[in-house]
């Protein structure tokens, strides 16, 4: 009889033991998903086809957004709106390898930043005191290839703005997971 107990003890354990640890990966394996996804919905990763809400306090000038499901977050924006026909800004950045130099602004000028399709690209939701951030933020311009943010610089002084680049990765496929801080620094005089 003790021994019979014994044994239906072990067991037990065993069966208790080998249920934890499998209790135990699985919620490593679902966490490792998780945060993939958790990223592919805010809009910093993936191929997410929800569009963000977008704050509209300054359209930009003379623009028609449209919203084409999938485009801009497939192309590396962060939003899948379109702008076709966006006012002339009065200084244009084309950010061609992450890098943007110091730009230079007069009060009243409207900025235009640009940065290349096939990154994942993540930017200011607001803007600086002394710049004013048009919407929407981080359109897709397809005839240049470009995610395009605009600033109207409403004020003298130095403003700083933090982008960032991240592979555009394919669910289920390996990639490569970092984020690249890309610095701008606007002086308006």
């Amino acid at each position: 009889m003790c021994m019979v107990r014994t044994l239906f003890d072990k067991n037990k354990f065993t069966v208790g033991l080998l249920g934890l640890l499998l209790i135990i990966a699985l919620l490593l394996l679902t966490g490792c998903g998780n945060s993939d996804a958790q990223s592919q919905n805010n809009g910093n990763s993936g191929g997410s086809t929800a569009s963000q809400p977008t704050p509209t306090p300054t359209q930009s000038a003379g623009s028609t957004p449209t919203q084409v499901a999938g485009y801009g977050t497939a192309q590396g924006c962060p939003s899948d709106a379109v702008v076709t026909n966006a006012a002339k800004a009065n200084v244009t950045v084309l950010s061609s390898n992450g890098n943007v130099p110091t730009v230079s602004a007069h009060t009243g000028d409207v900025v235009e930043l640009r940065f290349p399709f096939g990154q994942r690209w993540g930017g200011p939701t607001a803007a600086p005191e002394g710049l004013t951030l048009q919407h929407p933020a981080g359109y897709a311009l397809k005839s240049d290839k470009v995610c395009v943010w605009r600033f109207n610089a409403d004020k003298a002084g130095t403003h700083q703005l933090h982008f960032s680049s991240r592979p555009i990765c394919k669910p289920g496929a390996m990639c490569p997971m970092h984020i690249i801080d890309v610095p701008v620094t606007i002086v308006v005089k």
